[in-house]
């Protein structure tokens, strides 16, 4: 790592903690973009970046447009392109060379080209597709030959190690909603807390990778099969020896136990990687779980329904408030409590009393039928928010067609309201009986807006 400045400007990153940096990286992206095609190459034409910069200026007017070490602001457009040329040019994002007959050409400099491919994607909120990799490494594996075994180690070996670091990414971005839902968010917040969990997380999490993982390129489908032939390979003295010679030959290693440990490393990498797969996966099951109990707590207490003591005492408070001749001292006893006197710390010793249990005597006029029901349906009214009675719940709406819109269910009161946005929710879950599927257009169902999904059967 103390050599990374040798290779990348010791200011480069200066640029993204300018006044100016939020002008800065769209800049960068315009330069990347303009020169980004097979015929430049990520070498484009000075004039031509100059005038994509100004059109930008132009559309965007920034009067206070200075660099902390420029004397006087670029007041032009064409000012502006220039300065933001030869900032990036200082601060090693640039090179410039001249090509004769007076053009000269902007180049991106390796390091420049991969940090804003990063940039861009944490810009994009963009996740890295997990797509058939296990079967990608299955693939190569089961067409192993000994005379291409090199090559078809070398890939099935940086496909693993990419499996491993983007089943790594998708654990680090369950976290990031979580973080999100948990330290976050705001009662102001709901709309898109909701947003986040009903259209960013699916896309980001389940549709991309979560469900892949799960189904059509699961572990346990391919994981014999390449510990198989991984072991065949290892365990066949002829396959290894041949394989030492061809690792000699093709990466130039002279000596054959080297050539024979860089065969053998790859192999082992390999198994070791699959053992441990397993493992991160159900780490990745376990945070998953996490995150949808915390969404599914923190939109139960906007919704005042939560069953922690801030949800009990705001459904408490709003029971009393209610009812205007409700006599609450019946419920409480307020009293004040304090020292001996506004000095001393000092509590005074009272004897101990052992409490004799007596039985409480309620008037029957107070408490009627129709109040006791009353309560009871309020303590029961929280063990509707679980999965489990969730599940149920959908059963009841499928029992006779398997599949039905969200804009067809029906929408009452805000209890109906939180129980379908819990469907979505817990819809992912380990033992539901049921899937969504967002239809990409917007809907009215009684007093809400929102984007209609299917909900459809599932046999598990």
């Amino acid at each position: 790592m103390a050599h990374l400045f040798e290779t990348i400007n010791s200011n480069f990153f200066s640029v993204l903690s300018s006044p100016n940096k939020k002008t800065y990286i769209d800049c960068i992206f315009i330069i990347y973009h303009a020169i980004d095609t097979i015929e430049d190459a990520f070498q484009g034409d000075r004039e031509y970046i100059i005038s994509r910069l100004i059109d930008y200026f132009d559309e965007v007017p920034n009067d206070d447009f200075l660099d902390v070490d420029e004397d006087e602001p670029a007041r032009t457009s064409r000012q502006k392109a220039l300065h933001v040329i030869n900032v990036l040019k200082k601060n090693g994002w640039l090179g410039e060379e001249e090509l004769g007959d007076y053009k000269t050409s902007l180049n991106l400099f390796d390091y420049s080209i991969q940090i804003i491919d990063v940039l861009e994607r944490i810009k994009d909120n963009r996740q890295s597709e997990y797509t058939g990799e296990i079967f990608t490494v299955y693939s190569l594996l089961n067409s192993f030959t000994v005379e291409e075994g090199i090559g078809v180690l070398e890939q099935a070996y940086m496909k693993t190690n990419d499996i491993l670091r983007k089943l790594k990414s998708l654990k680090a971005n369950i976290y990031r909603y979580y973080y999100d839902i948990t330290k976050k968010q705001s009662k102001h917040d709901l709309q898109m807390l909701l947003e986040k969990l009903l259209v960013e997380y699916k896309q980001n999490f389940f549709d991309s990778a979560y469900y892949n993982l799960k189904t059509t390129d699961s572990l346990p489908r391919y994981k014999r099969s390449i510990l198989d032939v991984i072991n065949h390979i290892l365990n066949d003295d002829e396959i290894m020896d041949q394989l030492a010679i061809k690792a000699q030959q093709l990466k130039r290693i002279e000596d054959y136990n080297d050539a024979f440990h860089f065969v053998e490393d790859r192999l082992r990498f390999i198994t070791d990687s699959f053992a441990a797969l397993e493992h991160l996966i159900l780490a990745i099951d376990r945070k998953n779980e996490q995150y949808i109990t915390a969404a599914a707590s923190k939109i139960l207490f906007f919704t005042n329904q939560s069953d922690d003591i801030e949800g009990i005492f705001n459904r408490l408070f709003k029971l009393v408030l209610s009812k205007k001749d409700f006599d609450y001292t019946t419920l409480f006893n307020l009293t004040q409590a304090r020292n001996l006197d506004t000095y001393s710390l000092y509590n005074q010793r009272r004897s101990r009393i052992e409490p004799i249990p007596e039985e409480i005597n309620f008037d029957d006029d107070f408490i009627t039928e129709e109040y006791r029901q009353e309560k009871i349906k309020a303590l029961l009214k929280n063990n509707i928010y679980g999965k489990k009675e969730i599940n149920e719940y959908v059963k009841a709406l499928l029992a006779k067609d398997k599949v039905i819109e969200a804009a067809h269910v029906p929408l009452e009161t805000q209890e109906d309201f939180v129980k379908l946005i819990l469907i979505f929710l817990y819809s992912k879950s380990i033992g539901m009986h049921y899937d969504v599927e967002l239809m990409g257009k917007e809907c009215k169902n009684n007093f809400v807006t929102f984007q209609n999904f299917r909900i459809k059967e599932v046999r598990r």
